[in-house]
């Protein structure tokens, strides 16, 4: 049939009038089936992340080098201090997009029947690195304007095809209410798993192929989140902390109630603060085997707190947020330690590195 989205890309229905279907070709019934589909789609969802990855990363080759060519009122582009401020923004998130996917596939690729911490991290690969994707987007947008919309870069193509990943093998709200039947193993009750070493090698991964029912999530253990944020020592992973503890203490004893349970409103902005604590968890445990600099991830963290604020405001904001609730939601919102020397080498050290490393054939 007809061609269903505006591309070159073929997506379409195929119907099919009186066409042999014997049992043979059938591979499940029932249940069976229902959770050969659905663990099918955890394996793929996991992709779209790094789909996002190599589009962020191509994007920001051209931003960066179109923006030092440029000079507006006898400055370069790159010289302005807000467009730094995207720049940096930009590299970061991309920086923590990378870091994450590859440590979720490491969980992905030790799963078990007995360990499948993986239900929490691969959504949230298809759901925060996508979204995160669009973010970095924007940021280059806002640097390099009209030069997004020329059809002689791969920005303007980049900038169409980053919004479809989002949405696709089930929008964010689908993956936020998944996501959040995780919370409580989570944060209340920690399971003791050995040390899940980084997973590069060429073996079979049989378990994807046989991940067993799909039921069961909100019974899925966690091993203790607190030992990724406490063997770091920075200013800003521990105020990143400390919006932690207020979140749990939010849950302790102001937890949402039955009618703000079926408010999906209200749980996408408490699932945004969720999704926030296990990205830094798993970054933090990667970041050494990325060879992430202090420098990087302290940025990073900057970044962090203050999508932690905006999201804790938009909580405390709802029509249903109980007074306690809103006093929880304000001792959540925090401001980073600046630091304007390490800005500056992540900007001239890091950012600035990439100018001219990479350019598209014309």
């Amino acid at each position: 049939m007809r061609n269903v989205v505006n591309g070159q890309s073929y997506v379409a229905e195929f119907r099919l009038k009186d066409y042999p279907v014997t049992e043979a070709d059938i591979l499940h019934r029932g249940q069976e089936a229902w959770d050969a589909a659905l663990n099918t789609i955890n394996i793929c969802k996991y992709n779209l992340g790094w789909a996002s990855v190599g589009i962020c990363t191509h994007a920001f080759y051209e931003a960066i080098t179109h923006a030092s060519e440029r000079r507006l009122y006898k400055l370069s582009v790159t010289d302005f201090p807000h467009v730094k401020r995207l720049f940096v923004d930009a590299y970061t998130r991309l920086v923590a997009m990378k870091t994450f996917a590859l440590r979720a596939s490491d969980y992905m690729r030790s799963a078990s029947a007995e360990d499948r911490r993986y239900l929490l991290y691969n959504p949230m690969v298809k759901m925060k690195v996508t979204t995160e994707g669009e973010r970095v987007i924007d940021c280059m947008w806002d640097v390099i304007a009209a030069k997004g919309f020329e059809n002689d870069a791969h920005f303007s193509e980049c900038a169409v095809t980053i919004r479809a990943l989002p949405k696709l093998e089930g929008t964010v709200h689908v993956n936020i209410a998944l996501i959040a039947k995780f919370m409580a193993s989570y944060f209340f009750a920690p399971k003791e798993y050995a040390d899940v070493p980084t997973m590069n090698d060429a073996g079979n991964d049989d378990f994807l192929f046989d991940q067993g029912p799909t039921r069961g999530l909100s019974k899925i253990r966690f091993h203790d989140w607190r030992k990724a944020y406490d063997s770091v020592d920075l200013p800003n992973v521990r105020a990143f902390r400390f919006q932690i503890d207020s979140l749990i203490g939010f849950l302790a004893k102001a937890a949402p109630s039955k009618d703000q349970q079926e408010d999906f409103d209200f749980l996408f902005s408490l699932g945004e603060l969720f999704t926030l604590v296990v990205y830094g968890q798993l970054i933090l445990e990667n970041a050494p085997r990325c060879g992430v600099s202090d420098d990087t991830l302290e940025t990073l963290f900057d970044v962090f707190i203050r999508d932690f604020s905006a999201a804790a405001l938009d909580l405390h904001n709802k029509p249903s947020s109980s007074e306690v609730q809103r006093e929880f939601c304000m001792s959540m919102i925090a401001k980073p330690e600046a630091d304007l020397e390490r800005f500056g080498r992540v900007y001239e050290g890091e950012v600035m590195s990439l100018l001219d490393r990479y350019a598209m054939k014309p």
